[in-house]
């Protein structure tokens, strides 16, 4: 099983956006020295929830700041980028990874964000795949020209060319089972958010039918299913019960920046079902990304409202629970290891424990 990184890069109180870059820098260099396999950049504007305004940029840095590491898009919300400008970063990140490069594509969701580039929430699907066939010409057709809903694009030539023939591989990201079956039908990779794992195994047999029934042969499938990415959070402490003391308010400061950030500045709360730009907001109890806000009390319903996609205790039981998703057929664990408010100290004591117990096991799965 390969384990990569996540990175958000929240900003929480107190700390400084330096001190967050730093730290976000830090991380990509441990991985980079301790077998971690990739590091995923991931595009959110205008707060304190997440500082990579220009992936592409962030992108770049680190492809010339490791050697090893795959570099991921994680994801490029494509209907707040012109695609052009999109493939033309792209191309330059591909060249600077010399092919170290996978870019996960994605509609977004907060409507603060969609607001502020002007881009109507309720297009986000549809921006999403017209971008996505816009960017697949310029990589492959040359000359190339488009006439869309949204993008009219004159004959243009896409120079330089990708380093990577024809493309650097696309993922789609899958918050639902429908973007999952698009996924499918598109013959790309997905990149799979929180959910519990019995859900997780539903989806993939979804996944794995619709390739089938499209004609691919079973052992393609299979190693279809192996580079899905699957989402994560991840902390690793001397005991099960400092593990659950410290993930918790973390969580919660997650759940309460993510509510604030995307559904401020006058815009409709979950709570009072309203919508913005067009868009329908989560229900009650939920975040932007579907996943269960923590607001329970006990440290267990807290862990239990993340809907799966927290993996937390000793390097024994973080172990046990990653093999779990190796036995449903994943291949890709992006961890996010850096989540919420906490420490600093306490996120790198809990990388240098994944690298030094769990890694070097899971190498064998």
């Amino acid at each position: 099983m390969e384990i990569g990184i996540f990175q958000l890069l929240s900003q929480p109180e107190g700390v400084s956006a330096r001190e967050v870059i730093a730290q976000a820098l830090w991380e990509v260099d441990f991985a980079e020295a301790n077998g971690f396999d990739t590091v995923w950049v991931t595009e959110h504007h205008l707060s304190e929830y997440g500082l990579i305004g220009s992936p592409s940029v962030y992108a770049a840095a680190l492809a010339q700041r490791t050697r090893r590491l795959r570099i991921g898009y994680g994801v490029a919300v494509v209907p707040l980028h012109h695609p052009v400008r999109l493939a033309e970063e792209i191309v330059w990140v591909d060249h600077l990874s010399q092919g170290r490069l996978w870019v996960g594509v994605g509609p977004g969701f907060s409507p603060y964000e969609f607001a502020a580039f002007g881009v109507p929430l309720e297009e986000r699907v549809a921006r999403l795949e017209e971008g996505v066939t816009i960017l697949r010409g310029l990589f492959t057709r040359e000359p190339f020209s488009y006439q869309g809903q949204f993008w009219q694009i004159p004959e243009v030539r896409l120079t330089p060319r990708p380093y990577t023939a024809p493309h650097p591989p696309l993922m789609l990201a899958s918050s639902g089972e429908e973007s999952l079956k698009r996924a499918a039908r598109l013959g790309l990779p997905a990149l799979i958010g929180f959910r519990p794992n019995e859900e997780l195994a539903t989806r993939l047999a979804t996944y794995r039918r619709i390739r089938e029934e499209l004609g691919v042969p079973a052992e393609q499938v299979r190693a279809e299913v192996r580079r899905l990415g699957v989402l994560r959070r991840i902390y690793v402490a001397d005991s099960d019960d400092e593990a659950l003391a410290d993930v918790v308010p973390a969580l919660l400061w997650y759940a309460h920046a993510a509510l604030r950030v995307h559904y401020r500045a006058g815009a409709a709360t979950p709570a009072s079902g309203g919508a913005h730009a067009g868009g329908s907001l989560p229900q009650a109890g939920t975040l932007p990304d579907g996943s269960a806000a923590p607001a329970l009390l006990s440290p267990e319903d807290v862990i239990r409202s993340s809907e799966g996609g927290m993996i937390a205790g000793t390097p024994a039981t973080v172990l046990r629970q990653l093999r779990e998703l190796a036995a449903l057929g994943v291949g890709h664990v992006i961890a996010w290891l850096n989540f919420g408010n906490l420490p600093y100290p306490k996120v790198r004591r809990s990388m240098e424990l994944l690298a030094r117990e769990v890694l070097p096991a899971l190498a064998t799965t």
